[in-house]
């Protein structure tokens, strides 16, 4: 395609973009890289999705941006001295989108349905150790725990903890009803989502926003040009390669952050060859880490050697592990019987670009030490059903993103969970994740998940890239803007200055 040719498509993107948004008092118009999968936070893992519904639902816990929990529909708390049992108070006043009260038995449905195998929950077992549930009156919650947990709390900050009211639940997905500050307006999939403000929302003066427009840009060149012209007020995630220049046009600025997250090849520890450990570490002695970083996050980012960023203090500095050797790599291969190599599909999500052309430089690198590969690049829906629910895949790029406590982020690694999609089985480490979820000794818990880490690093389950950087780019005029350690946009606080 001929340059003349791609500039006049991404012009006639642009205008298209223009032609769409009607300009008004208190509108913000968001450029996000993908569209929701549905709006039913309890049946989705897609960050896409969290990062828009957090503004229709609420949850019991909010996190502030540097990590604290503070109170969300929640006024208070009480922890007992067991750690078992768990009071919650709500705030007064709360209105439902649909007008009514909420009510205490609301959050109590909330969570039977979370906990419902009928619901098909992705992140259900963060919720099991609640055995029983009680709402001795229309303010007040008690969770009764099986055993002490103490990611407990900061689990019901996340996303997927929404509550969701129980008349909303038939139509969750596609017309959401909640509790939060946006009410859900029109959804044109592909295109855009506009949420209007909730007059009756239960924090006095929030939000400042009367409207909020997220539309989805894939193509990051569409994304800049669109916030240069003013088609959009905040492209939420701002392509490494263009940090210098909005931060040097006078129109934008940058709100940027290190992430609570990581990205990954994710490797089918159950499909051969790659059910050999050898194998594994041999694509992980293959992969020049910093040659990824450089060359497709201009720098923008962290090398790293273990499935948790360096952000957290549970990170374990584990990147002399694997360093780039393609020697070593050949070598092993040859002692796992793949001496001639092998083929080897890599499955990416499209529209992320960064996750994509990562795996073209991992393609090209595993190349060289004689393993011939074939990317696939399959849109995000249809990814999550082949890769991350169905397992039907050899590897994988992708990232995971935005927990608080370290036992959610690590034990979708053991045996018997939903969300162990690198099918990894290894006893020892189910249950030593047992022993941390139960451990409230903050070095003790320190101790523990870095030595999960360095077994998963020992059996190389995965190839653990980089942490990257999270820049956010908007107009000069925008202000209130927050990034937060997990995968919400919280837009309540957010204004524009006209």
């Amino acid at each position: 395609m001929g340059r003349l040719v791609r500039i006049l498509i991404v012009s006639l993107a642009v205008a298209l973009l223009l032609s769409g948004v009607g300009w008004g008092q208190g509108r913000l118009v968001v450029g996000v890289p993908a569209d929701v999968d549905g709006l039913d936070p309890h049946r989705t893992v897609a960050a896409a999705t969290f990062q828009v519904v957090c503004n229709i639902y609420d949850t019991l816990v909010e996190v502030t941006p540097d990590g604290r929990l503070v109170p969300g529909l929640a006024a208070s708390w009480e922890i007992s001295p067991d750690g078992l049992q768990y009071t919650f108070t709500l705030h007064q006043g709360i209105k439902v989108h649909t007008g009514r009260d909420l009510q205490a038995a609301d959050v109590a449905a909330s969570f039977q349905r979370i906990l419902n195998p009928a619901t098909n929950h992705p992140r259900a077992a963060d919720y099991r150790v609640i055995e029983a549930i009680e709402t001795p009156d229309a303010a007040t919650v008690i969770f009764h725990l099986r055993e002490k947990n103490p990611a407990f709390l900061s689990n019901l900050a996340m996303g997927w903890a929404a509550i969701v009211p129980p008349e909303a639940v038939a139509e969750a997905k596609f017309r959401p009803i909640g509790t939060g500050p946006f009410t859900f307006l029109d959804w044109v999939p592909d295109s855009h989502l506009v949420l209007r403000r909730f007059p009756d929302y239960f924090r006095p003066g929030e939000p400042l926003l009367d409207e909020v427009v997220f539309r989805v840009i894939p193509e990051p060149s569409v994304g800049i040009i669109s916030l240069k012209t003013g088609a959009v007020d905040v492209l939420s995630w701002l392509a490494p390669q263009d940090v210098a220049s909005v931060k040097a046009d006078p129109r934008l600025k940058v709100v940027e952050s290190p992430m609570n997250g990581i990205y990954l090849l994710a490797l089918n520890n159950a499909r051969p060859p790659l059910d050999d450990r050898r194998v594994r570490q041999a694509i992980n002695l293959a992969i020049d880490k910093q040659a990824i970083v450089d060359g497709v996050h201009w720098g923008q980012g962290q090398v790293i050697g273990s499935h948790m960023p360096p952000v957290s203090p549970f990170y374990a500095e584990l990147t002399d592990i694997y360093p780039y050797d393609p020697d070593k790599a050949r070598q092993l291969l040859a002692e796992a019987g793949c001496e001639e190599g092998f083929e080897l599909t890599i499955t990416l999500p499209q529209p992320y670009d960064f996750h994509i052309r990562n795996g073209e430089i991992i393609a090209q690198q595993l190349e060289r030490v004689g393993i011939r590969v074939r990317l696939e690049v399959m849109e995000w829906g249809n990814w999550l059903d082949r890769v991350y629910f169905g397992r039907d895949y050899q590897a994988a790029t992708i990232g995971h993103t935005g927990r608080l406590d370290p036992d959610p982020f690590l034990n979708r690694y053991t045996s018997d969970s939903r969300e162990n999609y690198m099918n990894y089985q290894n006893p020892d480490y189910d249950e030593l994740v047992k022993v941390g979820a139960a451990t409230l000794d903050m070095e003790e818990r320190v101790r523990i998940y870095r030595r999960l880490q360095e077994m998963l690093a020992e059996d190389a389950v995965a190839v653990y890239l980089m942490s990257p950087n999270l820049a956010v780019g908007m107009r000069a005029n925008v202000s209130g803007w927050q990034i937060y350690p997990i995968d919400i946009l919280n837009l309540r606080r957010v204004y524009k200055e006209e």
